[in-house]
């Protein structure tokens, strides 16, 4: 397996790249977890599209949500409402999506390659944005993102402000962040795409202040 940022991160409480660019303490993965499972643990993103923006992701290493065990899936399902909900109250309804990691080299257009879902409260809808390039279908359960690992074709998975999912196929190489990229030309943020020219530390740290504590049941 390779190096995994994710990992290390949970592990030593911080991303080598706080370090390095030296962000405001706050900032630090250990100083910014919101919510925590036996399984996942919930944190908002550096590369802050808009405050609000959350990851989802598994504590132990996985290439992406369809790697998990099966038996996850009914928690990965309640974090995701207990996320909807919190951020419905505090912003608005989130879209949830994934780059679907299928193999080190099959990507889906994910950077890190650690299984975990993006939840991003905009009241936008990007399924005609998907539908018009790639193959997809209406899901229910998110065990089809099982299915789809089992498949070895790479996926996004999104979920509509409403709570409708969907499951795209991914057949060829997509540029990395495609659905950030995506969501950021729709809201008309197109500058924000790129987590890595656009830290949004000042929205993360904004995120932090209003949604600590917001997740104890």
């Amino acid at each position: 397996m390779n190096e995994c940022p994710y990992c290390d991160a949970f592990e030593k409480g911080c991303f080598e790249f706080e370090k390095k660019n030296n962000l405001p303490s706050k900032a630090y993965l250990k100083n910014r977890i919101l919510y925590e499972t036996k399984n996942f643990i919930v944190f908002p993103t550096v590369g802050q599209i808009v405050e609000g923006y959350l990851l989802i992701a598994s504590k132990k290493h996985f290439l992406g949500m369809g790697q998990i065990p099966k038996r996850q899936y009914s928690e990965l399902n309640f974090i995701c409402k207990k996320v909807r909900n919190i951020l419905t109250e505090e912003y608005t309804s989130p879209l949830f999506f994934e780059h679907g990691v299928i193999s080190e080299v099959k990507k889906g257009g994910c950077c890190i390659t650690h299984a975990h879902f993006h939840a991003i409260p905009v009241k936008i809808d990007i399924l005609h944005e998907l539908v018009n390039h790639f193959e997809y279908q209406r899901i229910k359960s998110l065990d089809s993102l099982k299915k789809q690992f089992d498949k070895g074709i790479p996926y996004f998975f999104y979920e509509s402000n409403y709570g409708e999912r969907y499951l795209f196929e991914i057949p060829e190489i997509v540029p990395s962040q495609y659905i950030r990229k995506v969501i950021a030309v729709k809201i008309g943020k197109p500058e924000r795409w790129d987590w890595k020219s656009c830290l949004g530390i000042v929205e993360l740290l904004r995120t932090i202040e209003k949604l600590k504590g917001k997740f104890v049941s």
